[in-house]
């Protein structure tokens, strides 16, 4: 798996086509400075072992990623104020009119960074993940770390979701070291559906937590994913058939088949019964396709171990006929190796 420095330098690298690659020259223009130290956003004096923060940012609001999780298996990305004494900082509370600051924008803009989660840690204890809302005068306090933005599983994290989330915050990051005058900004979640075939490579076990106890699991849905690829692959192309597709708004399909300029999205399913798997997964497959801003699929289907029931079938019928949802079913046997027709 990744490491947070392989990380960054992708980070680093995909910026070109952002407007994260013109960071360190706002920063420059923001501060005064004759010229920018950097072209890039992370440099190996920015990159520690388990987290990242942007070249300079040690006395600023800062664009940061960091490695969570019990195994390290996620990856935070978003903005952050450590109020961590270093040596570079010594007094971190020098840092608390520019949370105010913050405090400013959200107030105003609350409704742009619906999509966006806070969280802190007090003496390396992380609190609740939370909706983004004022900060209380309590948290600014040393030595808070406090945290706004998304986490992905770094197994399957893109570059690409990071920028996105990075350009977006730019504007508070020019509002809150800046003279940028507040104002109303529009709600601007979706960068866009954009195909990518292939199948993930993701491990067939990990580690959960469950309640205060941590437990070993068999990703039987990882086994099911990757198989299904398989035949959806020799149906129609390798080309065609992508696993952990991005919704372009954070959330990620199971799989992908683009058929000319129609997609199909498939969610694949490991519960006890029929009812079960169609419950969680339409109601996802429903978001993936009509969220506002989202790329409309053509046909949603669920896929799952379970036999389909009679009542099953007439559920799924009445949606069709009733509701015009071009969803359907196909059961899977991972014994035989086979893809039932959709029903």
């Amino acid at each position: 798996m990744k490491n947070i420095n392989t990380i960054a330098q992708e980070i680093n690298a995909a910026a070109v086509n952002y407007r994260m690659s013109d960071f360190q020259e706002i920063r420059r223009q923001i501060h005064g400075l004759l010229r920018p130290k950097t072209h890039k956003i992370f440099t190996n004096q920015t990159i520690n072992d388990n987290r990242a923060f942007h070249s300079g940012g040690r006395q600023e609001i800062q664009f940061n990623i960091g490695l969570e999780g019990d195994q390290n298996e996620w990856l935070r990305y978003g903005l952050a104020f450590s109020l961590e004494p270093s040596q570079t900082l010594p007094d971190p509370m020098v840092l608390e009119p520019k949370v105010l600051k913050l405090n400013e924008y959200i107030r105003e803009n609350q409704s742009e960074l619906e999509d966006v989660r806070f969280w802190y840690y007090f003496d390396h204890q992380r609190s609740a993940t939370m909706p983004v809302t004022l900060i209380p005068k309590d948290l600014i306090r040393v030595p808070t770390f406090l945290f706004w933005g998304k986490l992905s599983r770094r197994d399957i994290i893109q570059p690409e979701e990071v920028l996105f989330l990075f350009d977006r915050l730019l504007n508070v990051y020019e509002f809150v070291e800046g003279n940028v005058p507040l104002r109303k900004r529009p709600a601007e979640l979706n960068k866009g559906f954009q195909f990518k075939a292939g199948c993930s490579n993701k491990m067939e076990a990990t580690i959960q937590r469950s309640q205060a106890t941590t437990k070993a699991v068999t990703l039987h849905h990882n086994k099911l994913q990757a198989a299904i690829h398989s035949i959806l692959s020799q149906k129609y192309g390798e080309n065609n058939v992508g696993t952990e597709n991005d919704t372009g708004r954070g959330s990620r399909v199971d799989l992908v088949v683009r058929d000319g300029n129609k997609h199909m999205y498939y969610e694949v399913k490991t519960g006890p019964s029929i009812r079960d798997c169609l419950r969680d997964a339409i109601a996802q497959l429903i978001e993936y396709s009509y969220w506002p801003g989202g790329n409309e699929a053509d046909t949603l289907i669920v896929v799952s171990e379970n036999p389909l029931t009679p009542d099953a079938r007439r559920y799924l019928l009445m949606l069709r006929e009733r509701f015009h949802l071009p969803i359907f079913y196909q059961h899977f046997d991972l014994i035989q190796g086979s893809l039932g027709k959709p029903e």
